[in-house]
């Protein structure tokens, strides 16, 4: 590290600027001004200090922004202004008028060489504003009139730059070629020179002594991080891409493992299958085993069952010739005859009362049934009087009922009980109707009811689509922050207004709001959702450009809705901003658009009151929630009430209803006259059966009747016994037809069956035997359907393992075709696919990636450490010597009692970052900055610099500027040493210290700066020139003098422009004092010596 300070000899070779040619600048017409190593410039105010240091500023650093800066901070002169003599009179503001040339030349001495060089510029001015500007480079010469003026006017550019071609070394048209004329001429010195300048000129109290150290004390020195940023992103892409297969491969891990599950499960199935169809064919030869003994069996009863047929046979025969003999006596007797002829018409007329009786009793239960339907009617008010006389004639005994005058009331009656029907049933289904629509209703509101419970508000379907799709996409690509409903946003600030606010926004509360750069991709997706007609009349709010509604209107609707959201605010601004709130109807039309607290709204010259359907259930606000909660719970308990009193209602007329059903009194209808038919019936069979008495007298007729009768008993029951044999011997014979036709269907079956397990076992290959020695296991000592039954449920039960496995792997494959753009089918066909997908990645890519990442890791790491920490270590290092040696330089020189020291420590801010990079990383060369010792120590901040790094916009790249300054890892302050020995810190007292006290430190560093400045150069002889305007004021004597004793000791060329006030306390410690005057039209100066001109 070199010292800052020159040693005499150096200060010998300085490069000083020996005379100024001032021509046509402001009241300087021609003006030769001669300087010393040290000059004071002083004068009234407005004679011309700060124009003569402006038109040297003009020259060395090729601007005009900072004329004038020292005494405005926005001082606005402007070159027009110094070229033609702005006056600041109205009817006259310049002094110059037409075409004008302008001459600054600064004339330099060089004594190590004992040589002079100039350098200047030109300009011309064709008229106000227009002015053109060419600088110059003579070597070797000494500026005199001749090269300025052609006769008495001066050169313009073309003219001076001809006349004077053999001395000019270098001509510049341009800013940019000048600067770097003037830094090569200077001594090659830094581009700092051109900040420098102009800083010294404007002074200000130093108020924020890290800006100040930026400016005055410490370089910005570049470190290159291009190369950096670009390894550590491809570094981060790699490591995203790794991950990136990683998850690919642990998500075809899962499918690999579902698809085992499914392959496994299926095998079993196979397995299962095998059992089943051999248990099968198993349980098939156990049931012809079964039958074959059924058979045997069944034979043997069918011989006994034939024998027992032929002794009845033969039993019959013999009675049967015995009743024949009988009969035969009996044909010749007539009473016999008239008798039989009786019984058997008797037998007919019981036959038909019996049916008759059947048909009474449904008849019965008909009328029995319809009794109890009349009598509900009868308790209905008004009931028809047909209804009244059909039940009194119901209940009338059987022998009193007029059948003509039941039968007409009967009539009557089904045609009042369908007219009644009907018209409930109307109202019965209009009740149901009803009912529906307000389950209906109720079930929505339960909904809302649950999602307000979730404090969250329900929407139309068709703002919920828009919402999600457009969540969803920007989860997919990653962007923030999700979509929100505008109502969400905003609260109301004045309750009273509520009704308002809700009423005049109406739909626009459930609009969509997305971030402005957000925008454009949340309208394709609304514009996809439409092309589907999935989406309509949702509105999307574009967020872009409102900023000139930041601020609500005063009196505007606007102003009693705020949000936390501010292109919420800003969208509402525009909205309610241009309504304006009436106390009073009669206000509305005051204005274009306008609205009352009790909503009624004044717009297009039109006053409209708004329904209070739209703005009784609120949206905006936290308390919303709340009051449409209660809302809800009450329109719930409402429709709950109306859901009682509609089936309540049902009831009602479902009970009405019954009784007006008229099946029982058609059946009665139909059936009424079996009453007459049994009347007549009863009186036939007495007749019959007195004939049959009076016939009966015969005592011979009697007692053959009586043994035929016998006989006739014996043989029926005879009868009934062969047939009952007959036909079991043939149920008999028919079980074993049939069970031999079984027989040799199931042995077809079992033929079958066996060629399909067969099947089954060939197609296991080696696992056959297993399969085989497993089944018999299982099977033996247990019944072959017990079996059966415990291997269909285990079968069953694998089958919904291998679905829910399937489903499962099918899932995870749609994710992974969704995720990675992946072709295959998902599915059990589509398996291979995804298995060589995963041993592509496994065995290849995984590998490839794993070492690129690697290698681009240890890339970003040399760069890292090398170009970043390296470098702000070093850069670190050396400002930190630079202190110590401004504050070695510092330590003799004593300010009125005081004396300086720079202090530099860790930033608070980002000590983490101090400690990072002053850490002795170099000696851990070899280890990993990503592991051991050091990223232990660092890694928050190391991943967050790294996070940084890999950004790539704007903010970041401001961002990184800061994080590659090393200024910026350090705090600054100045040490106010005491006389007494005891300090205070410049940043806790500046604010109580005087104007006076607050320069000093800015003097000091300055000149320690421009030092630094100078003593850097690379081109051997240095410049010295540092100007300071409206130099040291409010500083007391003592402190002026110790600041210029400091500077006399530098190798510095100071030119200080102060007022006169300051002469008696500046010229002391100066080689050259001038006096600049003016009369108002020429400006000039003089030297001053001992108060004389």
């Amino acid at each position: 590290m070199k010292s800052w300070k020159f040693t005499k000899e150096e200060e010998k070779t300085v490069k000083k600027l020996t005379r100024v040619k001032l021509i046509n600048w402001h009241r300087f017409v021609n003006a030769t001004i001669d300087l010393e190593k040290s000059t004071l410039i002083s004068g009234e105010n407005g004679a011309g200090k700060s124009t003569l240091l402006d038109a040297i500023q003009f020259v060395i650093i090729c601007s005009t922004n900072y004329f004038n800066k020292a005494a405005h901070e926005n001082g606005k002169r402007k070159l027009t202004g110094y070229i033609r003599c702005k006056t600041g009179r109205e009817n006259k503001p310049y002094e110059r008028t037409g075409e004008i040339s302008a001459h600054v030349a600064l004339e330099f001495y060089e004594e190590k060489k004992d040589k002079y060089f100039v350098i200047g510029a030109v300009v011309d001015s064709a008229s106000e504003g227009q002015e053109k500007t060419a600088r110059y480079l003579m070597d070797g010469v000494r500026f005199e009139d001749s090269m300025f003026f052609q006769g008495k006017a001066p050169k313009s550019i073309n003219q001076f730059r001809t006349m004077n071609s053999s001395k000019i070394k270098q001509w510049c048209t341009t800013d940019k070629e000048a600067r770097s004329m003037i830094k090569n001429r200077f001594g090659r010195i830094e581009d700092k020179f051109f900040r420098l300048i102009p800083k010294a000129l404007a002074f200000r109290p130093i108020d924020d002594i890290k800006d100040f150290v930026y400016s005055y004390v410490l370089d910005e020195k570049e470190v290159n991080i291009d190369v950096l940023r670009e390894n550590v992103r491809t570094y981060q892409d790699l490591q995203r891409t790794l991950e990136n297969v990683k998850i690919r491969i642990e998500r075809l891990e899962k499918i690999n493992s579902l698809h085992a599950q499914a392959a496994d499960g299926l095998q079993k199935d196979k397995q299962y299958g095998y059992y089943l169809a051999r248990v099968e064919a198993d349980l098939i030869l156990e049931e012809i085993e079964k039958m074959q003994a059924e058979i045997q069996t069944d034979t043997l009863r069918l011989e006994e069952q034939n024998g027992q047929i032929q002794t009845v046979k033969k039993e019959q025969m013999e009675k049967q010739q015995i009743r024949d003999d009988l009969r035969a006596e009996l044909a010749t007797d007539k009473d016999f005859l008239a008798k039989d002829e009786q019984e058997k018409r008797l037998q007919l007329l019981e036959n038909r009362k019996t049916d008759l009786l059947k048909e009474r009793e449904s008849l019965q239960e008909s009328m029995d049934s319809a009794r109890m339907q009349l009598k509900k009617l009868l308790e209905v008010k008004d009931v028809d009087t047909s209804i009244k006389l059909y039940y009194r004639n119901l209940c009338m005994p059987d022998n009193d009922m007029n059948l003509a005058q039941t039968k007409d009331t009967l009539l009557q009656a089904i045609s009042y009980k369908n007219l009644m029907r009907n018209k409930v049933l109307q109202k019965k289904a209009e009740t149901i109707a009803k009912e529906a629509e307000i389950s209906d209703e109720k079930q929505e509101l339960d909904k809302k009811i649950e999602q307000l419970m979730k404090k969250k508000f329900s929407y139309s379907e068709d703002v919920e689509r828009v919402r999600m799709e457009i969540k969803e996409e920007f989860q997919r690509i990653g962007r923030t922050p999700e979509p929100r409903i505008l109502c969400e946003m905003l609260e109301i600030t004045d309750g009273s207004w509520r009704n308002a606010v809700e009423g005049y926004l109406n739909t626009q509360r459930f609009y969509i709001l997305v971030e402005p750069e957000n925008f454009d991709i949340a309208l394709g997706i609304y514009d996809r959702l439409r092309k589907e007609k999935k989406a309509y009349g949702v509105g999307l709010i574009n967020t872009q450009n409102l900023e000139e509604y930041d601020t609500a209107p005063e009196g505007s609707l606007a102003t009693v809705v705020s949000s936390k959201n501010k292109y919420a605010k800003r969208y509402v601004n525009m909205i309610l901003g241009k309504v304006h709130m009436c106390e009073h109807y009669r206000e509305l039309k005051t204005y274009r658009i306008s609205i009352t607290r009790e909503c009624m709204k004044y717009q297009n010259n039109v006053a409209s009151a708004i329904k209070p359907s739209v703005f009784e259930t609120p949206y905006i606000g936290q308390n919303a929630i709340k009051v449409q909660l209660e809302q809800a719970k009450q329109k719930r308990e409402e429709l709950k009430q109306q859901l009682a009193d509609l089936k309540s209602r049902l009831k009602q007329l479902e009970y009405v209803l019954e009784p007006l059903n008229t099946d029982q009194d058609t059946d009665i209808k139909y059936r009424l006259d079996v009453i007459g038919d049994l009347r007549q019936v009863s009186l036939e069979i007495d007749k019959c059966k007195e004939n049959i008495a009076t016939l009966k007298k015969n005592s011979n007729m009697i007692m053959k009747q009586l043994q035929l009768s016998t006989l006739e008993k014996m043989l029926e029951e005879l009868t009934v016994k062969r047939s009952n044999l007959d036909r079991t011997a043939g149920k008999t014979e028919e079980r074993i037809s049939l069970t031999k036709q079984k027989i040799a269907e199931n042995q077809a079956n079992h033929v079958e069956k066996a060629l399909f397990y067969e099947k089954l076992g060939a197609d296991a290959a080696d696992l056959l035997p297993i399969w085989r020695q497993e089944y018999e296991k299982q099977t033996e000592g247990k019944s072959y359907a017990q079996f059966r039954d415990n291997y269909l449920r285990r079968r069953k039960a694998n089958q919904t393992l291998i679905d829910k496995a399937t489903d499962s792997m099918k899932e995870v494959m749609r994710e992974y075709k969704t995720a990675h753009d992946f072709g295959a089918p998902a599915s059990m066909e589509g398996y291979r696919d995804f298995e060589a997908e995963y041993l592509k990645l496994k065995n290849s890519e995984l590998l490839q990636y794993e070492d690129k990442v690697e290698t681009a890791r240890s890339a970003a790491e040399e760069e890292f450490r090398e170009q970043f920490l390296s470098k702000l270590q070093e850069n670190m290092k050396t400002a930190q010597s630079e202190f110590k040696e401004l504050n070695k330089a510092l330590n003799d020189i004593t300010f009125s009692n005081e004396k300086y020291e720079f202090l530099y420590m860790p930033s608070k801010k980002y000590r983490q970052y101090y400690e990072m990079i002053m850490d002795d990383f170099n000696a851990m060369q070899g280890e990993s900055i990503f592991s051991g010792l050091f990223h232990e120590n660092h890694k928050v901040v190391i991943e967050e610099l790294f996070e940084r790094l890999a950004l790539d916009n704007d903010n970041s790249t401001k961002a990184l500027d800061e994080f590659t300054d090393y200024r910026t890892y350090m705090d600054y302050d100045i040490r106010i040493i005491h006389s007494d020995g005891n300090y205070s810190l410049y940043s806790k007292v500046c604010e109580e210290k005087s104007g006076g006290e607050t320069q000093t430190p800015f003097y000091v560093t300055v000149a320690a700066s421009f030092v630094q400045l100078y003593k850097n150069n690379i081109g051997g002889e240095a410049v010295g020139l540092v100007l300071f305007d409206e130099a040291f004021n409010n500083m007391d004597d003592e402190r002026i003098g110790g600041v210029l004793e400091f500077l006399r000791r530098l190798p510095l060329q100071i030119l200080i422009a102060a007022p006169p006030d300051k002469i008696q306390y500046i010229s002391p410690f100066v080689e050259e004092t001038l006096l600049v005057m003016t009369d108002e039209k020429i400006s000039y100066a003089e030297r001053y010596v001992n108060g004389t001109v």
